[in-house]
């Protein structure tokens, strides 16, 4: 958001509010995209927030450019505003950091609870089924050589 400051030139702040908001009216009413790449990345409700808030400071400053009081309100308005812009990205920064973190947390969660079936386990209870056999070689010896009624 442009800063007013009595320093600099009020038709400089205005040509480049009105150039922010043709740029902005390009690329609302084309298809493909425009050549800012800050408005590329922009979904169409914040073209269209933005699009109004040029329009509102176009209005403000050309409305009241000679007037002291209104300047100062203005101006400690945009200082809201890039205070409250600077803790969104603050809040961002820390919103990321927090998805990483808690991705991690989640990683080492499901590492705990996977069975690992690389390694062996030692147990107390054996739970192996032994084949034993019916009918083996030296059972079938056996039987045959001794027929009894």
């Amino acid at each position: 958001m442009i800063m007013l400051n009595s320093k600099r030139d009020f038709f400089k702040d205005v040509e480049r509010i009105r150039s922010l908001s043709s740029i902005i009216d390009k690329k609302l009413s084309e298809v493909k995209p425009s050549e800012s790449d800050k408005i590329n990345n922009l979904t169409l409700d914040e073209l269209q927030d933005l699009d109004k808030i040029a329009g509102i400071a176009n209005f403000m400053l050309s409305k009241y450019a000679d007037k002291k009081e209104m300047r100062s309100i203005l101006k400690h308005f945009t200082s809201i505003i890039a205070e409250t812009t600077d803790s969104m990205s603050d809040l961002d920064d820390e919103v990321s950091e927090l998805i990483l973190s808690a991705e991690d947390s989640i990683n080492k969660v499901k590492d705990m609870h996977a069975p690992d079936y690389n390694q062996d386990e030692t147990s107390g209870i054996n739970l192996t089924n032994f084949v034993t056999e019916i009918n083996t070689v030296e059972y079938q010896q056996n039987s045959s050589g001794h027929i009894t009624r």
